[in-house]
């Protein structure tokens, strides 16, 4: 079975109107915003999830139909997730289950960071977007600080 969705939950996400997300936009249908079972971490600028064997820990994202499958192929080099880039790669696409909020789970494909997370920030939210708006408001709260 083909899997025709993918899930992103950081650069990719429409709210930050990255020109990668106008790539997705261009070849992907927008179906609404979900979740999977995982734990996200600040890489610095982008974020990485990981699974999580526990059903409680949510990363938030939007779910997409392929409507250009060759877009993976895209994706998937700038992910760095091909030959090209170097072992261990830094992310893994994995087709995993992913909860709408209004419609049955599906399975879609997901770019799961592959490295360890052991000192990295992790994001308790599992919201990047909320978590990028939240530390671009404490930065200009902090540089009006006297």
């Amino acid at each position: 079975m083909a899997i025709e969705y993918i899930f992103v939950y950081g650069t990719l996400r429409k709210a930050l109107a990255t020109p990668m997300h106008d790539l997705l936009a261009r070849h992907c249908h927008y179906v609404g915003e979900g979740t999977m079972t995982g734990r996200l971490y600040d890489l610095g600028d982008y974020p990485g999830a990981i699974e999580s064997v526990h059903r409680d820990e949510r990363v938030y994202g939007e779910l997409y139909r392929l409507a250009d499958p060759q877009l993976l192929a895209l994706l998937d080099d700038y992910e760095g997730c091909t030959p090209a880039h170097a072992e261990p790669r830094e992310y893994i696409r994995k087709a995993i289950p992913v909860i709408l909020h209004d419609a049955p789970p599906v399975t879609a494909w997901v770019y799961l960071f592959n490295r360890d997370v052991a000192g990295l920030l992790r994001i308790g939210s599992g919201d990047y977007v909320d978590f990028i708006h939240s530390a671009h408001a404490s930065k200009a709260y902090s540089d009006e600080s006297f």
